[in-house]
């Protein structure tokens, strides 16, 4: 099967949209596709878009110049001119260059952990929208439900927002999960080994992200403080960022900053902490989907999380994870921390049904394949669909 594969960054690096674009690719190539790569695409900044950011700017509110129908156009234009006559059909990634493919020949498959309405008032940039904005996000919903044929969505909350914000039918809406954004993930006896190694006596917990505040790193030294207090030595990694300002941290603390994919050392150094770490802990304030999740579950590490945006489609609350409601505190979290330190045959138990998950849901290889499948058939083509893990207990 040949795609036509439409992204607005580039898809050779492992940087771009959190590696998606990258990912996504390799995974359909995998699957036995060839790829057509179309991306980057810009736009052209007129007068009126730079009269627009500067007076939204002076007012407080966001605006997003490529929310506009005519940087949308501007988008397909090029899309169009690169991709060939002859591709079975095109995947548009993310919903912003779904709503820029009108007028091909071919179905066009969007994917994508959001859309618009999900994100409106929820997610960073988009809080405080300027009215232009809000009215652009959501006339891009609209266009990128008009023009796809099928629209794959990584979470059910992401595909529950398309059926009610935009009439999404449910024939052409289906959830196929992202992957872990891993080259190599380590085999059933490596993470076996690593989930038994694991101290007994002391609770190594890891923090991955590069915005401390929306991923609250904060509230999780709080916890961290709270397991101390109960007796239990801790070790808090903190990846990704430093903690703005000069505050002071516990010695237990270690920061690592970033640490970059696009090297051996740094993939490397990232496998080692995952896998000595009883658990992952990035509580979210909003989170559309949450990579590292699927990445801890590849090395049998369970999250410990907030029950908001797709999180839940990633993390089972009590089975493969720790899944709290956004107004709990750092001692509901820690209490749940402690108890699973407690019960070591549980905590193994919880820690081998998230490496479960990540085999048989959370990783590329299912998702391409279950991808792949869906396209086959909207494009007319036939393929057998891979079995998969139920996205919730059955």
């Amino acid at each position: 099967m040949k795609l036509g594969f439409v992204t607005l960054n580039g898809s050779a690096d492992v940087h771009h949209w959190s590696g998606l674009n990258y990912h996504i690719a390799r995974s359909l190539e995998r699957a036995g596709a060839t790829l057509v790569r179309v991306g980057p695409l810009t736009h052209p900044w007129t007068h009126g878009m730079k009269l627009r950011r500067r007076w939204y700017g002076l007012t407080g509110h966001r605006y997003h110049a490529n929310f506009e129908s005519s940087a949308l156009d501007a988008f397909g234009a090029q899309a169009r001119q690169m991709i060939p006559g002859d591709v079975d059909a095109v995947v548009a990634v993310t919903t912003m260059v779904a709503a820029s493919l009108s007028g091909l020949r071919v179905p066009v498959i969007s994917w994508d952990d959001a859309t618009p309405a999900a994100m409106t008032d929820y997610y960073p940039d988009f809080v405080r929208l300027s009215s232009r904005s809000a009215r652009d996000a959501d006339i891009m919903g609209h266009r990128a439900t008009e023009n796809v044929a099928l629209a794959l969505y990584a979470s059910e909350w992401a595909a529950a927002s398309a059926r009610n914000a935009y009439g999404l039918p449910t024939e052409r809406c289906a959830v196929v999960p992202f992957g872990a954004n891993l080259e190599t993930l380590p085999t059933a006896r490596e993470v076996d080994a690593a989930i038994t190694e694991r101290p007994r006596t002391r609770c190594r917990l890891l923090w991955v992200g590069v915005d401390w505040e929306r991923k609250r790193g904060d509230l999780v030294v709080d916890v961290a403080k709270r397991i101390e207090a109960q007796g239990i030595p801790v070790e808090l990694t903190v990846v990704g960022c430093r903690p703005p300002g000069d505050r002071e941290l516990p010695t237990w603390v270690s920061v690592e900053g970033f640490v970059s994919k696009r090297t051996a050392v740094g993939t490397a150094r990232l496998a080692e902490l995952f896998a000595r770490s009883h658990f992952l802990v990035v509580p979210s304030e909003a989170e559309a989907y949450g990579l590292v999740y699927c990445e801890a579950a590849a090395y049998g590490v369970p999250a410990v999380a907030t029950r908001t945006g797709g999180v839940p489609t990633i993390i089972l609350d009590e089975e493969t994870g720790v899944l709290e409601d956004p107004s709990a505190q750092a001692d509901a979290y820690a209490g749940r921390i402690i108890a699973l330190m407690r019960d070591r045959p549980r905590y193994e138990s919880m820690a081998r049904a998230a490496s479960a998950r990540s085999a048989a849901l959370l990783n590329w290889d299912i998702a391409g394949s279950d991808a792949l499948s869906r396209i086959a058939a909207v494009a007319g083509l036939v393929r057998e669909r891979p079995r998969r893990m139920a996205l919730t207990p059955i």
